[in-house]
């Protein structure tokens, strides 16, 4: 679902909020709509009501449903997006994900503000497969959609840093190999290094960022392209 005459050409975040609870922010109505939601973390324990015969079922069990597949493209995205929370845990808002926020992450660093996207991919899939797929990532500019102003912006702009993850090349493990830090490879790189294209591959991501990493060092090269960035 897409906000209001959304433009077909910009990138839109879906307004699916797992696992959040979303409240008004000050319980009135702004002068032009309705005001923008807040959002809090949820436990898994909130019951779902009104289901009749169906006793117990809670918020948790929803979870369960709609998020065990986690090879599924989707759900391995937003693995490798709290991998990096996870990382950069203490530097970012301790805050549950929000579709619709502009960038993935903002940090700062000597008091300027730094902006990063997660990017992530496989070679193999849910479904059957013939061959590896790429391991390819969007980077083009995007408008932005603020949640503050229900519009988009009038410039297409990149994040500051990109994340570029990717999960391990076997389907051993089933969904739950996601789960395994040493089944994922990292690269991160400033935007001024990426090339001037909409999509770029994994193998070209050398020049940029350097040798791939595992989970342990993620944060520290996360921390250096922030620096470069704003000495840059």
């Amino acid at each position: 679902m897409h906000p209001p005459y959304a433009p077909r050409w910009a990138k839109v975040r879906s307004p699916l909020r797992l696992g959040i609870e979303v409240v008004i922010v000050d319980g009135t109505e702004a002068g032009d709509g309705l005001a923008p939601l807040a959002a809090r973390f949820l436990s898994g324990d909130e019951p779902f009501r009104g289901l009749g015969a169906t006793a117990e079922v809670s918020l948790g069990d929803y979870w369960r449903w709609s998020a065990s597949c986690l090879m599924d493209n989707t759900a391995r995205g937003l693995v490798a997006e709290f991998l990096v929370a996870m990382a950069l845990k203490g530097c970012v808002r301790d805050q549950p994900r929000v579709e619709w926020d502009a960038y993935d992450f903002v940090t700062s660093t000597g008091g300027q503000e730094i902006t990063i996207e997660v990017k992530s991919s496989s070679k193999v899939q849910t479904w059957k497969q013939k061959r590896y797929s790429a391991l390819q990532f969007g980077i083009a500019p995007s408008v932005k959609w603020d949640p503050e102003t229900g519009e988009y912006t009038n410039e297409a702009t990149r994040a500051d840093i990109y994340v570029f993850c990717v999960l391990s090349q076997t389907k051993i493990g089933g969904h739950a190999a996601a789960l395994d830090v040493d089944n994922w490879l990292f690269r991160v790189a400033r935007s001024s290094e990426l090339p001037n294209q909409r999509t770029v591959v994994w193998e070209r991501l050398a020049d940029a960022a350097g040798a791939p990493c595992g989970f342990k060092d993620l944060r520290g090269r996360i921390e250096d392209a922030a620096v470069g960035r704003q000495t840059a």
